[in-house]
């Protein structure tokens, strides 16, 4: 944290991937949110959700959207370790 490298840098980007779609339904304009995580090179958890209520701001959208997919990071972070996996 205090001296990041560009290894750091490509290590985050492998671990997890989240996106949000600000209104993007045509039918009810309610956002969808994504995110997924990856293990090795490999997907290991993933959901994709529309939002039940329209929100105003995209910001909204995207705040939900990254702390749910921190949430689930971080889930993943602690089951790993539990089982002994670093």
């Amino acid at each position: 944290m205090h001296n990041p490298k560009e290894t750091h840098l490509r290590v985050v980007y492998c671990i997890a991937y989240i996106d949000a779609d600000y209104a993007g339904s045509i039918d009810n304009k309610r956002s969808t949110y994504v995110y997924c995580s990856f293990l090795g090179g490999n997907l290991v958890t993933w959901r994709s959700n529309k939002q039940n209520v329209v929100t105003k701001p995209s910001a909204e959208v995207e705040f939900r959207a990254m702390a749910l997919g921190i949430c689930e990071i971080l889930w993943l972070k602690i089951t790993l370790q539990e089982l002994k996996i670093e």
